[in-house]
């Protein structure tokens, strides 16, 4: 049994070349429809188990339950649900994030087990894996629709198609081999652009997530609270929490907003900012504990709009020590490139995290691209700028400090 535990998944090196591949499209397919299949099942899974949890299966019947996972299952794929008098439309990012992570090992697989002599058979399968699993998701938008809950099927097949194409095709990349052909095929400068615009990214999402568990930790008892009220059994309750996980990371990215300054909106006519909080009555959600006392701000909260900045330097920093320069103006467009690349990029995270939630004022919840683009553009720009000069002069200071041990050792000999 610990064998078949710890086997190693196959990759491009470790496959034995001697063994006859099959064709990539043909593994891509199974990969498009497993990688969709197996996640929808598994929300099929819990739905059961939440409807037996609510009333033993007192009302409604297994269809209604299946209903259930699988409408959970397109809107982490970004598709709308219009209710009766209502559309529902904030994805589930949790649950994203697990269908982006099997796709990932379902194309990595995929790669690996093909014949991939060249980016161009990769594309081509890619598109195979990406196809399959947007009809999948079609199918699924088809077979749950009813009059009171209606899948938008278009969104179903575009975020599927997407979803897939990004992480399948990444793990076909990487499971093919072809992710080093691709990387020598980027100039240095791009690629010290995008590892520094990559590092600045995590950087700031690292910061926002310690937020949201500070915010959490600081206000655990009435998180606790609502729990017991919401789930009072221990089933109810365990099943909540699965659903609270699927939007810890919709948290995370509105803490992003938070930080950069311009906030975002708990209903209509709400706003969490650094500078004020007016958010009113909300929800019994766990989840919703983390947001801040209203009315007036500590003083403190305003100056952590300078903590993106601090962090895109020292994430324009780490690239520049990896791609290592001794001028200045270079060092300075790179670092203020990764800047540019990272603000428009935490911008179309923060977008991915809002949506209408609900009836009434719940119908606007998130932050605004439109404000968020200018402050993390700004903000990373800034700070790259500064960490990519800083590098240089650090760079250039260890170079003269070795050239001096160098003069002074060759004079003693």
């Amino acid at each position: 049994m610990t064998p078949l535990l710890t086997a190693p998944t196959p990759t491009a090196s470790t496959a034995d070349p001697g063994r006859p591949r099959r064709p990539l499209a043909l593994s891509a397919a199974v990969a498009g429809a497993g990688a969709a299949g197996s996640v929808l099942m598994i929300c099929f899974a819990l739905a059961l188990a939440g409807w037996f949890a609510a009333d033993g299966g007192a009302h409604g019947d297994t269809r209604d339950a299946l209903r259930v996972g699988a409408d959970a299952w397109l809107l982490a794929h970004g598709t709308a649900l219009s209710l009766d008098t209502v559309t529902v439309g904030v994805l589930p990012l949790g649950l994203t994030l697990v269908c982006s992570w099997v796709a990932f090992r379902y194309g990595r697989w995929a790669g690996a087990t093909s014949a991939v002599p060249d980016l161009r058979t990769l594309g081509l399968g890619v598109v195979v894996l990406a196809g399959c699993y947007a009809v999948v998701a079609t199918t699924t938008a088809v077979l749950a629709s009813v009059e009171a809950a209606e899948p938008h099927l278009g969104e179903a097949f575009l975020g599927g198609l997407v979803l897939s194409a990004v992480a399948g095709g990444a793990g076909a990349l990487v499971g093919s081999g072809q992710s080093a052909a691709l990387a020598r095929s980027i100039p240095e400068w791009a690629r010290c652009v995008l590892t520094g615009a990559a590092s600045v990214v995590l950087l700031v999402l690292a910061a926002a997530a310690a937020l949201v568990a500070g915010a959490l930790a600081a206000d655990l008892g009435t998180a606790a609270t609502v729990l017991t009220r919401v789930a009072p059994d221990t089933s109810s309750a365990l099943l909540l929490s699965v659903v609270v996980c699927g939007f810890v990371p919709n948290a995370v990215l509105l803490a992003v907003a938070y930080l950069l300054g311009p906030g975002f909106a708990v209903g209509s006519g709400t706003l969490v900012s650094p500078a004020v909080v007016s958010v009113g009555p909300v929800p019994a959600f766990p989840l919703l504990a983390a947001l801040p006392s209203e009315g007036a701000t500590p003083w403190w909260t305003t100056w952590l709009v300078a903590g993106p900045v601090l962090l895109a330097a020292v994430g324009a920093g780490l690239a520049g020590r990896r791609f290592r320069v001794l001028r200045f103006e270079v060092g300075a467009v790179r670092g203020l490139g990764a800047g540019l690349v990272a603000g428009p990029a935490l911008t179309a995270l923060v977008s991915l995290a809002g949506g209408p939630a609900g009836p009434g004022r719940m119908a606007v919840v998130g932050a605004s691209a439109l404000e968020v683009l200018p402050a993390a553009t700004v903000a990373t720009a800034v700070g790259g700028l500064i960490g990519g000069t800083a590098t240089v002069w650090f760079s250039r200071r260890a170079a003269r400090r070795a050239e001096r041990l160098s003069t002074t050792e060759g004079a003693r000999g």
